[in-house]
């Protein structure tokens, strides 16, 4: 049986209205950010899943366990730190992501100090012992579409893939009026796809590609191999 994700109340909750951060100290330079796990507690992480962590200069933190994402309050004091139990949502994945995203969870619990060294952050335990190790991540690109005519509602969902070729796609779908795109993470590519007609299921192509969805499953073919070649067959985890 799979581990449920703990939930917690976040701490210092009581005085959040009073006061924007429950850090003791500012937040220091160095440690604010985005990052991307590396290791966990030196037992490597899983290719091609992300398991993110965002510190803010107000002392809250969260990102995403690689199924679930989280957020709760930094502590700083004399130069240690301390992560306050965190809320996260309650998905389940498959079981190897449900297993990392417990070691991530379970590892930031223990943090007591940090290391930034050559843009690497090392989050240290008791004595020293390894924590977690995350590398800066890039700067994500934000596109505005504006649309002509009355203001619509936008809607999106991001759904996870595990494919038979051993990567994980993760797709963001945004659906405005009779407008869809799907933006497609598969390993460190990034592409954006537009619906486009099909017999069954909805079908996205952009570039060199094209995803075609029907309920839990889909399929990546890739233009450059031929009209004929076999597309990658993946299936829903989350």
């Amino acid at each position: 049986m799979h581990r449920r994700l703990r939930v917690w109340t976040l701490a210092c909750l009581a005085i959040l209205a009073a006061a924007p951060a429950c850090a003791d100290e500012p937040v220091p330079g160095g440690l604010g950010g985005t990052w991307l796990a590396e290791d966990i507690a030196g037992n490597g992480v899983i290719d091609n899943l992300q398991t993110t962590l965002e510190i803010k200069p107000d002392g809250s933190y969260g990102g995403n366990g690689g199924c679930n994402t989280y957020r709760g309050k930094l502590k700083v004091q004399n130069g240690n730190i301390a992560f306050a139990p965190a809320a996260a949502t309650r998905k389940m994945c498959a079981p190897a992501i449900m297993d990392q995203e417990q070691k991530f969870f379970d590892a930031l619990g223990t943090v007591t100090s940090w290391k930034l060294e050559n843009g690497i952050l090392h989050l240290t335990a008791k004595e020293g012992a390894p924590a977690i190790r995350l590398a800066a991540m890039k700067n994500n690109t934000d596109i505005v579409i504006r649309l002509p005519g009355p203001e619509q509602s936008v809607a999106r969902e991001t759904i996870s893939y595990q494919c038979d070729d051993d990567l994980r796609i993760v797709v963001e779908y945004i659906n405005v009026g009779d407008n869809s795109l799907a933006v497609i993470r598969r390993g460190e590519e990034t592409f954006i796809a537009s619906n486009v007609m099909a017999a069954s299921g909805a079908k996205y192509a952009g570039g060199q590609f094209e995803w075609w969805t029907k309920g839990d499953e889909a399929t990546l073919y890739d233009l450059t191999k031929g009209e004929n070649a076999p597309g990658v067959i993946c299936r829903k985890t989350g």
